[in-house]
């Protein structure tokens, strides 16, 4: 069995790619079980905790989308391929529902008063 390896210019997208699509799955996971928490009247710690985990993985994913623009828009320059240019749009989406949640996160926690 032939084995390929990826040259360094491949894996870095790669895994800023698959770990942008990560923390995306899991902040909308960790969203709807707040969701979820509201609807079957959770306890008030553990809705905390899930506002504050939601928050840290929207800072995350903020951080790996820009990383993820910088990349898309390098390539881009480099091949003028304008797949690249719509990736780097699309990474553009994520930061911005990052940003949401991080700032309806902590809405939420300074609303209700949240520091316990």
């Amino acid at each position: 069995m032939i084995f390929s390896r990826y040259t360094k210019e491949k894996l870095f997208p790669l895994l800023v790619n698959r770990t942008v699509i990560i923390l995306f799955v899991i902040s909308l996971f960790t969203t709807t079980l707040y969701v979820t928490g509201i609807v079957r009247e959770s306890m008030d710690s553990t809705q905390l905790s899930l506002l504050r985990l939601s928050s840290v993985l929207g800072i995350f994913l903020i951080t790996t989308s820009i990383c993820g623009i910088v990349l898309d828009f390098r390539r881009f320059l480099k091949t003028k391929i304008t797949q690249h240019l719509f990736g780097a749009c699309g990474y553009l989406a994520l930061v911005f529902f990052g940003i949401v949640t991080v700032l309806a996160a902590m809405f939420i926690i300074t609303v209700s008063g949240g520091n316990l």
